[in-house]
């Protein structure tokens, strides 16, 4: 099938390692990967509620309000629908900022996923450990399935080595931890269980081949309704093809057939029920832009590679300075030339390789749909965790004791250190990471810095250092049945430097030095690419907002908000962001300005 797959007889090994070659091939390593995983993975239990999972605890209720979110949410796995008036909804009820792009349309469709979050809600609503338990076993069943499919492709030392890197692998903690993640390992689960029935339909000789060729299909199909990254499957199905299998072209293609069929039909389906995302500069749909999806794939890709092999994690870049930013591509450019070289000598050898590297390399289409985070790498690990594995066996087991050249000489170096990396750090990383969405605890503490004087007033926020500042404030309120205002208004986010000038009794004048949208990770609501227009308005239950004035490249740098009421009325509570909370604000007073400081978090575990 391949030129250096199958398992050979290892050359003789010190006693410590050949212990360990042994333990690989023990018919029962699938179960004590899962349990490996599931006791790393653990931490998790105890993280609670974050972001989108407070989002969920809301949607997911009988509490008012909760069910229209819903539907816009889509359960949790959308943001905005495309239609203007009920965009403009979210923004009068507090859960978009005011320049929402009036078209926005971010929705997915995942009804398998979504019915996982329903099993929450109906059986332990109240339970975040049991929801990140379900999560656990979800992701115990993808490290089952992946070392029945990796031992069938590459034998059991060698499927047992990529499937212990993968175990293991600390790039899949934050979508075992992260609630709202939970679709990525339904889609993972279904997606490696479809590929492992490919592989056994390909072989010479089995009995049941039609039978395996169908369940392949199904499962696909089931991997596309869980989560749009189950397309990386049809990725590694036509690279296993065409390097991989021999004999007729006809017959290959025949066998891929399938897979491109459903998934051309299912996108079909997908965009015409209006699923996909526009006019959002986080998500970038491939379908509806395909010039500018290929540009960021550029720049995602490399990225995304350098959080699965190396340090540091890829969702770093949306959020460092453009400077950093620069030299986080840069660096990973150099190792991704860098990886290039040292699979080399494994590429020349092994078909097999050859399949799992452009597998890899086509499931971050996918995965580069949105900003870049660890989070998307639980497909392209499946060929990366292979390839280290394949590396392995062709130094330490084929190539032992033989003369190498100094090009071999130094990717055995290179891909020991990678494999020493994965085997003796990750299983340190993955606790860690597990817990990472609980980096947010920062965030999640403003609520309880706002009071309850804001009861049945207007809250206006001033500056908040994200959405989710001001979201967390009232899904928090709504949740613990607590006094609600009268209406949340938020005027800034981001950690720009804030100018409030009062012009007269009811209106404020905001100055964003630099402009809003400064950093990519600002974008969700509106691509900086979208200009705004100098005179264009917004408005809302007593307020009116006017832009004044514009950035070179469009986007609003001043804006009017001028209120029906005088801003010393009691009707109103003023909030700021200082020193990481919410504090009490003051206006100004007439033709006074005050300087608010950019709104900065400090994002960690406590």
């Amino acid at each position: 099938m391949t030129d250096a797959t199958a398992d050979s007889p290892a050359p003789a090994a010190p006693r410590g390692e050949a212990a360990f070659m042994r333990m690989l091939e023990r018919p029962k390593l699938a179960l004590w990967l899962a349990a490996l995983t599931t006791l790393l993975s653990s931490p998790c239990l105890f993280t609670g509620w974050y972001l989108d999972d407070e989002v969920a605890r809301y949607i997911y209720s009988n509490l008012p309000g909760a069910r229209r979110l819903y539907e816009l949410y889509m359960g949790g796995y959308g943001l905005a629908n495309g239609k203007p008036a009920d965009n403009h909804w979210q923004i009068e009820a507090g859960w978009a900022p005011w320049w929402t792009y009036d078209q926005l349309r971010l929705q997915m469709y995942r009804p398998l996923g979504l019915m996982t979050h329903w099993l929450d809600a109906l059986a332990w609503p109240s339970s975040a450990a049991l929801m990140h338990l379900q999560s656990l076993c979800w992701f115990a069943l993808v490290v089952l399935a992946i070392t029945r499919m990796y031992r069938g492709v590459m034998g059991s030392m060698v499927g047992g080595m990529a499937a212990l890197l993968f175990a293991i692998d600390h790039t899949h903690g934050f979508e075992v931890g992260y609630i709202c993640n939970r679709h990525a390992l339904v889609t993972a689960l279904l997606g490696v269980l479809c590929l492992d029935q490919f592989l056994r339909s390909r072989k010479q000789g089995e009995l049941h081949t039609l039978r395996s060729a169908i369940a392949a299909a199904a499962l696909y199909v089931l991997a596309l309704l869980s989560g749009e990254s189950a397309v990386a499957i049809a990725g590694y199905v036509f690279a296993y093809a065409l390097f991989t299998e021999q004999g007729p072209l006809t017959r290959r293609a025949l066998g891929c057939a399938p897979y491109l069929l459903i998934t051309l039909a299912w996108r079909a389906v997908y965009s015409r029920a209006g699923f996909g995302a526009t006019g959002s500069g986080l998500y970038i749909d491939p379908g509806r832009e395909p010039v500018r999806f290929a540009l960021a794939l550029l720049e995602r890709g490399p990225i995304l590679i350098q959080g699965l092999f190396a340090l540091p994690p890829a969702e770093l870049y949306p959020v460092v300075s453009p400077a950093m930013a620069h030299a986080m591509l840069a660096t990973a450019v150099v190792l991704l030339i860098s990886l290039g070289v040292m699979f080399t000598p494994l590429l020349k050898r092994d078909r097999l390789a050859r399949a799992w590297t452009v597998g890899l390399l086509l499931s971050l289409v996918p995965a580069s749909s949105s900003y870049p985070h660890n989070r998307q790498l639980l497909f392209a690990s499946i060929g990366g965790m292979a390839l280290i594995a394949q590396l392995w066996q062709l130094h330490a087991l084929q190539l032992r004791g033989k003369r190498l050249s100094g090009f071999e000489r130094w990717s055995a170096t290179a891909g020991a250190s990678v494999l020493l990396a994965h085997l003796v750090i990750s299983p340190f990383v993955l606790p860690v990471a597990s817990c990472g969405i609980a980096v947010a605890t920062p965030l999640s503490r403003a609520p309880s810095s706002v009071g309850d004087e804001l009861g049945g007033r207007d809250a206006i926020f001033m500056t908040a250092p994200d959405y989710f500042a001001v979201k967390l404030v009232q899904l928090t309120r709504r949740v613990e049945h607590r006094p609600l205002p009268r209406r949340f208004r938020a005027l800034s986010f981001g950690e720009q430097t804030v100018t409030v000038t009062r012009t007269d009794a009811r209106t404020l004048e905001l100055t964003y030095h630099g402009g809003i949208l400064q950093t990519p990770f600002m974008e969700l609501y509106r691509d900086r690419r979208l200009p705004m227009r100098v005179g264009e308005r917004i408005e809302l239950e007593g307020l009116r907002i006017e832009v004044l004035q514009l950035t070179a490249d469009g986007r609003a740098e001043r804006a009017r908000f001028s209120f029906d009421q005088a801003l010393d009325s009691p009707s109103f509570c003023f909030y700021a962001w200082r020193n990481e909370q919410f504090v009490k604000f003051t206006p100004p007073a007439v033709g006074a300005s005050s300087v608010l400081p950019p709104a900065t978090v400090h994002w960690g575990f406590w």
